[in-house]
């Protein structure tokens, strides 16, 4: 009887202990910018840490062209994390929780020992944030979807985007990017304009 009864005590705190790691897998995040619990994004206070992917330059056009001349007037700085880049150059993927900062920079254009015309960033304007989602996750949420989650976000906050509806706000820009993706990509890959980023592709 009594070894009966700790057989018993033993099962229960045996699926006690497995329901405990079951929450505790599901409560852990995916990425670290994410809400689990809302899907809410935030800038990572870390993401200059991480490695570079690429940086795009913005020359003047129209307006900003006739009055300052030719030159720059913003940079965009991509950061990811390392573990994304090693997944990407092993598999030609995105992983699940791929994080991707794009560092928005006011830029000016000056003369230089190097150049006439020799851009360089100024100040912070803000950041644009990507999740990589493989899942699915947050089906009713207007920012998550077609493979990402996406976010804009002022320099005056890192924890809430100004994103209301991804389809409207993000979409349209990345439009182009599909022509201009490898063939291998997965779809929601494509997404991504990978030609800037050097550093993903295999040496």
């Amino acid at each position: 009887m009594k070894h009966m009864l700790f057989g018993v005590v033993v099962l229960v705190c045996g699926a006690v202990w497995l329901t405990g790691l079951s929450n505790a897998e599901q409560e852990k995040p995916f990425a670290p910018n994410v809400d689990v619990a809302t899907g809410a994004l935030r800038v990572p206070n870390n993401y200059t840490e991480w490695p570079t992917l690429g940086t795009w330059a913005h020359a003047n056009t129209d307006e900003k062209l006739e009055k300052n001349g030719p030159g720059l007037h913003e940079y965009h700085t991509v950061y990811t994390q390392p573990s994304t880049i090693a997944h990407y150059k092993k598999t030609g993927q995105f992983p699940d929780g791929a994080v991707l900062v794009k560092e928005l920079l006011n830029a000016e254009t000056m003369a230089m020992s190097t150049g006439p015309a020799v851009g360089h960033a100024t100040t912070l304007k803000g950041w644009f944030v990507l999740v990589r989602d493989t899942k699915g996750r947050y089906k009713d949420s207007k920012v998550w979807g077609d493979g990402w989650a996406w976010g804009l976000f002022n320099k005056e906050d890192m924890t809430h985007s100004v994103t209301k509806n991804y389809k409207v706000e993000c979409i349209p820009c990345h439009i182009p990017a599909k022509g201009l993706a490898p063939a291998h990509a997965a779809e929601a890959d494509k997404w991504i304009y990978t030609l800037g980023y050097p550093i993903l592709q295999k040496q």
